[in-house]
């Protein structure tokens, strides 16, 4: 057993209220905290770890507990900080449509469970430069608003701003998204106890967190958590949303078969379902994406996506502009070398020496080789 499928094992039993088994000599518990902390799940896990007969060592074990109060206070502050800018936005006439994480922490045991990077809300279009004039007066940090969303922060927490669902310039299958689902305060209606609190109709939340996370697995990656989420949407709305039309709109537009794999490992990981089906690229590429994926598997992902598309070998192109970026490219991201006003040759061989002096040569090569890989269908391993 690795340390990832053991990780796999303890947010089982701590989903299903089960007894973990005791982990084998291969297992380091130092290594599966850390890849939980990087998929933002090792507070669940830490439910598991609780109940073992052999711990962690004293300060493993006290790194996790922290993991799991910090899980605690982050949940409590940003629904603090949600209440506060809704409420906020509301009286000043902006009606609020929650999405993502908010929503579907409610669907777990407890609220901490569900981890959130920041806080995602839909506003309606034409009140986008109002709401950023609202909080930037209000004394938050506001991000220069595109047209379609802009962030506001609060020390380390952050209110992502939306107008719709997708926008259509996503990465990936870009407008599809959109026309997948869209237009979201058309499915949506005002909460009982607050007329600017918009809620989404069960159906299309289900769609469009489905959808989510099909999105981020076929750009840079999608990790646990977000498999995780499809188990508790599945145990909420498969029995009151017509799966049959969730299915026709992803085959419609593509996606089917994402929806598929990742239900499929969905199951695997924490229904203990066996299959026939092959699952071991989608579940290397998931423990490899980390919280929020990954510039590798992005680049693997476009690669198969433009080899779909009849793009003629998108890896060796690829890998062309990673070796040999452009000079404006090195220029931006190596100041130096535009100071002293080197050509693209002499900047390539600059920054060849600054990846060989801080020991990044074979992580470039790693890339290379993985891109490779990618082109002849390998695993993303």
């Amino acid at each position: 057993m690795t340390d990832s499928e053991y990780l796999i094992h303890l947010l089982y039993c701590a989903v299903n209220g089960t007894q973990p088994a005791e982990a084998p000599e291969s297992v380091s518990f130092e290594r599966v905290l850390a890849i939980g902390k990087a998929h933002e799940v090792a507070n669940i896990a830490f439910f598991s770890v609780e109940k073992l007969q052999n711990k962690p060592e004293p300060a493993v074990y006290d790194e996790w507990q922290r993991a799991y109060f910090f899980s605690v206070q982050r949940d409590v502050r940003q629904q603090a900080f949600y209440e506060q800018v809704t409420a906020l936005l509301h009286e000043n006439g902006i009606r609020t449509l929650e999405a993502q994480g908010t929503v579907t922490k409610t669907l777990y045991p407890s609220s901490e469970w569900r981890m959130m990077s920041d806080i995602d809300l839909i506003i309606d279009r034409e009140n986008l430069a109002k709401a950023h004039d609202v909080m930037a007066t209000a004394g938050y940090e506001v991000t220069e608003p595109s047209e379609e969303e802009f962030n506001a922060f609060s020390g380390d927490l952050e209110i992502e701003f939306h107008t719709d669902f997708f926008t259509k310039e996503v990465y990936g299958r870009k407008a599809n998204y959109a026309k997948a689902v869209n237009n979201a305060f058309s499915h949506a209606h005002p909460d009982d106890t607050d007329p600017m609190k918009f809620v989404l109709e069960d159906a299309y939340f289900y769609l469009f967190s489905v959808l989510h996370t099909v999105k981020h697995f076929e750009t840079a990656g999608c990790g646990i958590r977000r498999v995780l989420d499809l188990y508790y949407l599945k145990k909420a709305f498969a029995e009151t949303v017509d799966t049959a039309w969730l299915e026709g709109v992803l085959a419609q537009y593509g996606f089917l078969e994402s929806y598929e794999t990742l239900s499929a490992l969905e199951a695997v990981w924490f229904e203990g379902a066996v299959t026939d089906t092959d699952l071991g690229a989608a579940a290397c590429s998931v423990l490899l994406s980390g919280t929020h994926g990954t510039r590798t598997i992005f680049s693997e992902n476009a690669i198969r996506a433009e080899q779909k598309a009849g793009v003629r070998l998108p890896a060796l192109q690829r890998i062309r502009r990673f070796v040999f970026p452009t000079k404006e490219w090195i220029y931006e991201n190596y100041p130096i070398c535009r100071e002293r006003g080197y050509s693209a040759a002499r900047s390539w061989c600059y920054r060849l020496f600054h990846k060989l002096k801080e020991g990044k040569l074979k992580e470039a090569l790693a890339y290379i080789r993985r891109m490779l890989q990618a082109a002849h269908g390998g695993k993303r391993g």
